[in-house]
């Protein structure tokens, strides 16, 4: 028991009061939270990403296992999802919601902090490579489900090849490839850059919480919060071993599949007029929720 709060205090309750600070910020004085998020958005994060992976230490082919890992697990998840429906009878919005509140995780301001928070520059790396996944699988597969099947492909390539995380991951690749050495100063500014990425992604997350509204069906909310922190955790547990993922690998992986629902999940909702309310509940109930049971996770895997 003391293993749990352990990790609670010393990798969980960091994270949530940073997001406090961004929370109470957008309450009390009205932050602009577009400008931080497209600061995040277009320089920050793609920093981050570029400089993890060019600095890593993770051989090729672990990359395309982590990678497989994540696409794996999210389309496993989506799949275990749909059953559920069936079993609950939701209509077919009811249905998509609930994918969408299941597949995607808050990878980014939320796993890859907790990742470095416990595991350090290494588990960050190694994070890294599921929220890139993450990030295509949202504006990719979660585009098409959002739009009931309906999906205009190119709007989605068109939203994919804007993502400056995409870029950040090919150059990345280049670069590690081929052994290509950039100049110190040009790295170290990136690795600077970077560096700035997490804590203002944390803020941003607080603000983006202060901005839900309409929370409502709580009664479906539910049983997703299961299928997303409890249900997600097995899901990974089995893929890793597929994958024969161990060590860092293994822990930052499962940890990450293991994350609550991405609030990016809640502009597809909007955009598409799938059950907002439902969505948000679910990003709420979830963020909240995870404070309890990623500890637990953490523990009882020994991750």
């Amino acid at each position: 028991m003391s293993g749990i709060f352990d990790v609670f205090f010393e990798n969980i309750l960091p994270i949530f009061v940073v997001a406090a600070i961004g929370f109470v910020l957008r309450r009390r004085l009205g932050l602009d939270k577009q400008t931080l998020s497209k600061l995040t958005f277009y320089a920050l994060s793609p920093a981050l990403v570029f400089s993890s992976l060019v600095s890593s230490q993770i051989p090729a082919g672990e990359m395309v296992q982590l990678a497989g890992f994540a696409l794996v697990v999210t389309t496993s998840v989506g799949v275990i999802a749909l059953l559920a429906s069936r079993i609950l009878r939701l209509n077919r919005v009811d249905t998509i919601a609930l994918m969408l509140v299941v597949m995607f995780v808050n990878g980014g301001n939320y796993g890859l902090t907790l990742n470095r928070l416990r595991y350090g520059e290494d588990g960050l790396a190694r994070a890294v490579v599921f929220y890139v996944v993450s990030t295509v699988l949202v504006f990719t597969a979660g585009v098409f489900i959002a739009s009931l099947g309906k999906a205009n492909w190119r709007t989605s390539l068109s939203r994919l090849i804007r993502l400056p995380a995409f870029y950040a991951v090919i150059l990345a690749v280049g670069v590690y490839s081929f052994g290509i050495e950039l100049p110190q100063p040009l790295l170290r500014g990136i690795e600077v850059t970077g560096a700035g990425a997490i804590p203002v992604m944390l803020v941003v997350l607080g603000m983006q919480i202060a901005d839900l509204e309409d929370i409502g069906r709580v009664w479906l909310a539910a049983p997703a919060a299961v299928l997303r922190l409890m249900v997600a955790p097995v899901v990974a547990v089995i893929v890793a071993g597929w994958f024969a993922l161990e060590g860092l690998n293994r822990a930052t992986s499962i940890i990450e599949a293991s994350m609550p629902t991405a609030v990016v999940v809640t502009i597809l909702a909007v955009e598409f007029d799938v059950r907002p309310g439902l969505v948000t509940s679910t990003v709420v109930l979830t963020t909240i929720l995870s404070a309890f049971t990623l500890p637990v996770v953490i523990t009882l895997l020994t991750l």
